[in-house]
């Protein structure tokens, strides 16, 4: 009767052992995984954040390059000089701008929008210096020789914005995904380790009471 108790209570200890090791398993896969999914999380935040500030930039170009153009067209019709240098400000800031939205941004064509832009830019300069020479005529053909690119420069800038914000829009679902892998995961974790918890204890404490059930009255 003994060896049965004694092999009865090595398997319950062993139960018990093999309880908090679950337990300890439980805590660490849960752990990694909310991890994992919060760095998910951030990267796709941080590019989301990273493709929201590029369409605002191209926002911002267009809006320069707009006055720019605007403005050189009221310059070669009355050929106010001192329109010049808010041409040349305004689309100085538009190519910079754009420059920068290149530099930091892999979203496909802008490469190719900024040397446009940087052809628009050449192109406003020799429509300014044929203005500036007197040369009417030649100023004004160049301008309309000019419009075809620069709507194209406004066609491509309103596709890589789409492109760009339809990016944000599916980063902003993976993010919120992530986000809630890691707090389900952790959730789950919790009721696990909860209900195997309740349950190791009861295991102990029904082993205490019949060790406690099993011993002889003592004698009055």
């Amino acid at each position: 009767m003994d060896n049965v108790e004694r092999s009865g209570s090595r398997q319950k200890r062993w139960l018990i052992i093999g309880a908090f090791a679950l337990l300890g398993v439980i805590v660490i896969v849960a752990a990694t995984v909310s991890a994992w999914q919060s760095n998910v999380h951030s990267s796709h935040t941080a590019d989301m954040e990273s493709r929201t500030t590029t369409v605002s930039m191209l926002q911002d170009v267009e809006e320069e390059a707009g006055i720019a153009a605007t403005l050189l067209q009221q310059y070669v019709i009355e050929g106010d000089n001192t329109l010049i240098p808010e041409i040349q400000s305004h689309s100085n800031v538009a190519f910079g701008t754009l420059t920068e939205a290149a530099a930091q941004s892999d979203a496909a064509g802008i490469d190719e929008i900024a040397a446009a832009g940087a052809g628009l830019t050449d192109g406003a300069a020799q429509i300014i210096a044929l203005r500036l020479s007197g040369d009417v005529q030649g100023a004004a053909a160049a301008l309309v020789e000019l419009a075809p690119a620069f709507e194209e420069f406004n066609l491509g800038f309103a596709a890589i914005s789409e492109q760009e914000l339809q990016e944000v829009d599916a980063l902003q679902g993976r993010a919120d995904k992530a986000s809630d892998m890691a707090r389900w995961s952790l959730i789950v974790a919790a009721v696990a380790v909860a209900t195997l918890g309740f349950a190791t204890l009861a295991l102990i404490a029904r082993s205490l009471i019949r060790r406690r059930a099993s011993r002889p009255a003592m004698p009055v």
